[in-house]
């Protein structure tokens, strides 16, 4: 389905990945959970949370966008 060049994903059947790796672990997952918290506790420590608010409101008017293109 997929090119060779782009690791060929689905042309092998049980290949968990590209590589044939294990993908997303739960070790993975928890240092990822573990990062955003992390720059989420950042931002309202030291930027009294204004990215997470510039964020919600882009997410906002993406989500108006995509209601009117519907």
């Amino acid at each position: 389905m997929w090119p060779a060049s782009w690791g060929g994903l689905h042309n092998r059947r049980g290949a968990a990945g590209p590589a044939g790796g294990a993908g997303l672990t739960n070790r993975i997952a928890l240092w990822l959970g573990l990062v955003l918290l992390a720059g989420i506790g950042a931002d309202l420590a030291l930027n009294d949370a204004a990215a997470l608010v510039f964020l919600a409101r882009k997410f906002l008017e993406l989500i108006e966008w995509v209601a009117f293109w519907r």
